[in-house]
């Protein structure tokens, strides 16, 4: 029989372990999924959408949209104007210098503000899907249709399968005290993705119709708490199968494992009064290694009733590790798995490891200038509907993005194997070179051609997370295939039209940089920050 004290001592025992990777995994967790009720207060950005006058309203993100409409029919109809004004909603110029320092622009701001107000990324990505449509465009109607769509799928097929993973990865800890953070992907692994979806998503509907009857959702969350565990050590069950046993093991159990939820009131409390930090840093990963303690002390007094049982349980290396692996690396023998992990193929189909010519690099940097630029131009295109020529030159082409694909292909030849690698230094270079052109320009121009001053994480207005992101994701795209099949398909091009070619283009460059040096591309839409905000970002009349 267990006890409360026994099993908070193995997820003690399991925290002084693993602690940066339980860590690590309930964050990504809280983040992803709202797992433990969503990310700390510490790390909710300012959502300037909900001061009025001076005033915060708490209830905003239980409102309505019905309830939106009706508070700007009453502002229209308490504000009397002049006949023929109409109301109309800011857009990107419209924003103050006060409001461009807070996370209020970009699709990551959007997204965070939404998902540390709803405490999942879920509700967070969906709350802001549907910000996007109240403002009446077709595109956002469709966006939102789509992203529901995927939220959905998502939901099915990422949240409930990484809740699965996340029980793996603690039923693993309590024995192996290097288990990965990897093993959250576990289900992926051994091909159970559609059969442990289906049978998380009836656990979930199950729930929400007992939630229903308030003190049949207590009962039945208690009911189905193993169901995640069972089909983390054996995915071939059947539904029905995985809920009978979840409900057996449950049985004379539901009562005290309340009372040991309820024991860690004071680590609530102690979260509460640190905006979530003790959460974050100890509480989730304790509590929940404490819980996965609690399936393998359950599974192993089913064991012990019934022998026949061990066709359920049937990883016997979860609770003990064979003989000659004790004093091994400290991880689970995953080759001993019940259900084999298919060989993995090789997801790269490009010779990536290569070495280019003075002519690919050049040809290279005007095909990533360009594509930069058409890029841009999209962007501004579908943003605000009118199209720009972006960037300080005339010709088609945005050196910083050529520039910066270039260095990374030079200077990251040797890093090339390692793929994360890669990404980081992707995202540093670019960084710096984004950073610097940035200064440059403003210091020698005395203007500005881009501004980041109110997304998330940005750094003097030259830079930010979501571009960085952005660079780093293209940066690899760009080293692993588009740089390789590019270099294949120049090489098909006679070696005497090649230079041909970089000769021209090269001549057309220099060119357009001395008479933009002399004249710079300036105006609407490329240097017009300094105006933007000078203007308010309150709704205007205007006739």
């Amino acid at each position: 029989m267990w006890t409360r004290k026994q099993l908070k001592a193995q997820g003690k025992k399991v925290y002084r372990q693993h602690a940066f990777r339980v860590i690590a995994v309930c964050f990504l967790m809280s983040f992803l999924v709202g797992e433990y009720g969503g990310i700390p207060d510490l790390f909710t950005a300012y959502d300037e959408t909900q001061e009025i006058e001076g005033t915060v309203d708490t209830n905003y993100q239980k409102r309505r949209n019905s309830d939106v409409l009706e508070d700007v029919l009453e502002e229209q109809q308490a504000e009397k104007e002049p006949e023929g004004t109409i109301l109309r909603a800011p857009d990107e110029n419209s924003i103050p210098v006060e409001e461009k320092q807070k996370y209020s622009r970009g699709v990551l701001a959007a997204v965070f503000n939404s998902a540390t107000q709803w405490g999942s990324f879920l509700f967070g990505l969906l709350d802001t899907i549907n910000k996007g449509l109240l403002k009446g465009h077709l595109v956002d109607s469709m966006i939102m249709s789509i992203g529901m769509l995927l939220s959905a799928v998502f939901y099915i097929f990422g949240k409930n399968i990484l809740r699965v993973g996340e029980c793996r990865f603690f039923m693993e800890s309590l024995t192996y005290p290097e288990t990965q953070i990897s093993r959250l992907l576990m289900i992926y692994r051994v091909r159970r993705t559609r059969k442990t979806a289906r049978t998380m998503l009836l656990r979930n509907v199950y729930q929400f119709l007992w939630d229903l009857t308030v003190v049949g959702g207590c009962i039945k969350h208690y009911s189905y708490l193993m169901v995640p565990y069972i089909l983390a050590e054996n995915p071939n069950l059947e539904s029905k199968e995985v809920f009978r046993i979840s409900k057996d093991m449950m049985h004379g159990n539901k009562w005290r494992a309340f009372v040991l939820d309820l024991s860690y009131f004071w680590w609530y409390l102690l979260g509460f009064l640190t905006l979530g930090l003790a959460d974050v840093f100890f509480l989730n990963p304790y509590r929940t290694a404490a819980r996965a303690a609690l399936y393998m002390q359950l599974r192993g007094e089913a064991l012990e009733r019934d022998s026949g049982m061990s066709r359920i349980f049937n990883d016997i290396y979860l609770a003990q590790p064979p003989v000659w692996e004790k004093d091994s690396d400290g991880l689970y023998p995953y080759e001993l798995f019940t259900i084999p992990e298919p060989e993995r193929r090789e997801w790269l189909t490009v010779e990536y490891r290569r070495d280019y010519s003075i002519r690919s690099y050049i040809l290279l940097f005007f095909t990533f200038s360009g594509v930069g630029w058409i890029w841009e131009v999209f962007l501004r295109l579908v943003e605000n509907g009118d199209f720009v020529n972006r960037g300080v030159l005339y010709g088609p082409w945005l050196p910083i993005y050529g520039s910066g694909g270039v260095l990374i292909l030079i200077l990251l030849k040797r890093v090339r194997e390692n793929v994360p690698l890669t990404f980081i230094l992707t995202v540093l270079i670019c960084g710096t070179v984004e950073y610097v052109t940035s200064w440059y320009l403003e210091m020698t121009k005395h203007m500005k051609w881009w501004d980041y001053s109110g997304y998330l994480l940005n750094l003097n207005g030259r830079i930010c997370a979501e571009g960085l992101l952005v660079f780093g994701l293209g940066g690899c795209v760009f080293i692993y295939f588009a740089a390789p099949l590019l270099d294949d398909f120049y090489k098909k091009i006679p070696a005497k039209v090649q230079r041909i070619l970089c000769i021209v283009l090269i001549a057309l460059f220099l060119t357009d940089m001395v008479f933009s040096r002399i004249r710079p591309n300036v105006g609407k839409g490329i240097t017009d920050y300094e105006s933007r905000i000078e203007i308010s970002s309150e709704w205007r009349y205007w006739s």
